[in-house]
């Protein structure tokens, strides 16, 4: 699904080597690229479609596609091109053209569907990735702003409408793009977040109906695969795959991870529940392995490091999602459907739903754990925050006592919200008013530098909207612009649309972001007894055939008995990828780009020579360094 969309200058130019084939070319505009839906508009102008619709919003719920051209041309003839976006579920980008070559450019609702782009006095160049936009990405320079969040902030990406290139920028959520030859034009939709809502015992069947419902728009009668991990996600969607298609047409497929000789197989709790669960249901089970142990893993991230460079996805989850992808694109036959239960931590739980706050022999305390940590983002605590009684909270005192050499922020009362977000956000410490002078590879005037530029950029406009009663909505609405853009999520469904396939993430559902943006407190994300993914567990309990005692026990990985066991370790250290990392950071290439102003060099060198010594790093050193080290892996446009 590549493209290109090329205005004035730049639309004069055409085509360059021929991958992306001309579509449709208007006075000053041209559009490239194959599997655009195109329909005639009764005003003349034509509109494209490119993507993957599942239904239409609706007051009503889900409306099934039946006619794409003609429901798209209905559509436009009735409402703005942001409304009928809006109105869209699933993946798309949407191009009216009038008739003189003026245009409006404009994504769904969540930008599922990137687009690369920049611009001069001569019009615009936009693309699908920076290979196909052509050019030198670099001529302008490297933005240190968003090298910095790329390498501090988990999910290695840049926020959504930034690169790491001065020159080039994404098409944000909710923008549009106007075009007319040179002229080139943004205008940014208003948010309009939703209080919460006190939800009742009916409002579960509003959570099961959007649920179901987009399984049934986004599945295939033909077949339907599950990337299986065994969590409460992935395995509700393989069972509401199964109550919806019957068990003859879902599969699954899990990774088996091999990192390092020394610690074997580290899922290997994940990959025993998988297989009870497949059993259960009675659907085959495939095993894919994620093995670095030798060389080959090397040759894998090697062999990705232009798609890292072309998409701006620099993240040790190449791997897992690079061979599920490749599995599928092997065996997943024309017209099915694939699954994947990424962004439900976030929208349920805001990210604190994985047993991992505190370790304890108890996963009932862990669990209870993960909801202390999410209420400290939630509508009590900003009420007490505001109010000036936080340092009271027992939950706050209890989190602050465990990170006693853990560096805050001083509470500023005239800008709480401001600094909630800028917490949640811009910081990797996943705790309020955690610091960012605890992250050693910026400088002190790096990271006042970068927090002011990517608040201006992202933040400031939220602040009004913040409140104890929005906070949900305004936080899920965010999440598409930073966890749900960075290489944790994104790399999969970009993957596999290059790879040809229908991957779908049933959590990105309009109808469940809705209901979750309103979902009171008292719903699994507080002090309340409970469960987290409250709505999610509730259903697969109550409603869905679905063997609850099966997720007793270990979660997943080996650090659920050792805690010591870390992933970045094995990967970083003492795996078959060393060899590839070392490489990489040999002649400390990372210079050509992180400027001292921002990042503290020195302190990066001595790391990069202790590793190329030999030594074995810390593990808080591994998280400072090894995003430098799959980045040089990864590359970027002007490298020498």
């Amino acid at each position: 699904m590549n493209y290109r969309i090329l205005s004035g200058a730049h639309a004069a130019a055409g085509a360059t080597d021929g991958s992306t084939p001309p579509c449709l070319e208007r006075p000053g505009l041209r559009v490239e690229g194959s599997g655009w839906v195109s329909s005639d508009l009764p005003d003349g102008a034509t509109l494209l479609f490119l993507g993957n619709a599942l239904g239409w919003r609706t007051d009503r719920g889900l409306a099934p596609v039946e006619d794409l051209p003609r429901e798209l041309r209905q559509r436009a003839a009735e409402a703005p091109l942001d409304a009928v976006a809006e109105a869209i579920e699933g993946s798309a980008l949407l191009v009216r053209v009038d008739a003189d070559g003026a245009a409006e450019v404009r994504g769904d609702r969540y930008g599922r569907i990137e687009m690369f782009y920049r611009t001069d006095g001569g019009g615009m160049a936009a693309a699908s990735d920076l290979d196909l936009l052509g050019g030198s990405p670099h001529a302008d320079g490297y933005d240190q702003a968003a090298l910095a969040h790329m390498l501090t902030y988990y999910g290695h990406c840049p926020p959504k409408g930034h690169t790491i290139y001065r020159g080039v920028r994404r098409l944000r959520v909710g923008e549009t793009v106007r075009l007319r030859g040179s002229e080139v034009a943004f205008e940014q939709a208003p948010f309009s977040p939703v209080p919460t809502a006190d939800y009742e015992v009916a409002d579960h069947d509003r959570y099961r109906d959007a649920f179901l419902d987009h399984l049934r728009a986004a599945g295939s009668e033909k077949g339907n695969l599950v990337y299986l991990s065994s969590g409460w996600d992935s395995t509700g969607i393989l069972a509401g795959l199964v109550h919806v298609f019957g068990a003859s047409k879902v599969r699954g497929v899990i990774g088996r991870m091999r990192y390092s000789d020394r610690s074997g197989v580290c899922n290997r709790f994940e990959m025993a529940r998988a297989r009870a669960f497949a059993d259960h249901y009675g659907v085959s089970l495939d095993v894919v392995d994620f093995d670095i142990t030798g060389a080959g893993g090397a040759d894998f991230f090697r062999s990705y490091a232009p798609f890292m460079r072309a998409h701006q996805l620099y993240s040790f989850n190449i791997l897992s999602h690079g061979r599920l992808t490749e599995y599928a694109a092997e065996h997943v036959d024309d017209g099915e459907a694939v699954f994947a239960g990424e962004i439900s931590d976030g929208a349920h739980n805001l990210g604190f739903s994985q047993y991992a706050t505190w370790f304890h022999p108890s996963f009932g305390f862990r669990e209870y754990a993960d909801k202390m940590a999410g209420y400290q983002f939630g509508p009590t605590y900003m009420t007490r925050l505001m109010a000036g009684e936080i340092d009271s909270d027992p939950v706050h005192m209890l989190f602050r006592a465990r990170a006693a050499n853990v560096a805050f922020d001083p509470v500023d009362p005239e800008s709480v919200p401001l600094q909630l977000l800028t917490s949640f956000f811009l910081r990797n410490g996943r705790m309020p008013f955690w610091s960012l002078s605890n992250s050693r590879i910026v400088t002190p005037e790096g990271a006042e530098a970068y927090t002011s530029a990517m608040q201006d950029a992202y933040l400031r406009d939220m602040v009004p909207h913040l409140t104890p009663d929005t906070i949900y909505s305004v936080l899920l609405h965010l999440y598409n612009s930073f966890h749900w853009q960075g290489a944790t999520v994104r790399t999969l469904p970009t993957l596999s649309r290059g790879a040809g396939l229908r991957l779908d993430l049933p959590f990105w559902d309009q109808g469940i972001q809705d209901f979750l943006s309103a979902m009171p407190e008292s719903w699994g994300r507080g002090l309340d007894l409970n469960n987290t993914k409250f709505p999610l567990k509730r259903m697969l309990e109550h409603e869905l055939d679905y063997p609850m005692h099966l997720q007793a026990g270990p979660h997943s990985y080996t650090y659920d008995v050792d805690h010591a066991f870390n992933h970045y370790e094995e990967a970083f250290s003492f795996s078959g990828l060393r060899p590839a990392f070392e490489a990489a950071l040999e002649g400390r290439p990372y210079r050509q780009v992180l400027s001292e102003e921002y990042f503290a060099l020195d302190y990066i060198d001595g790391l990069a020579d202790r590793y190329l010594a030999g030594a074995d790093l810390e593990v808080p050193e591994i998280a400072d360094l090894a995003p430098i080290a799959v980045f040089c892996l990864g590359g970027w446009y002007g490298k020498t």
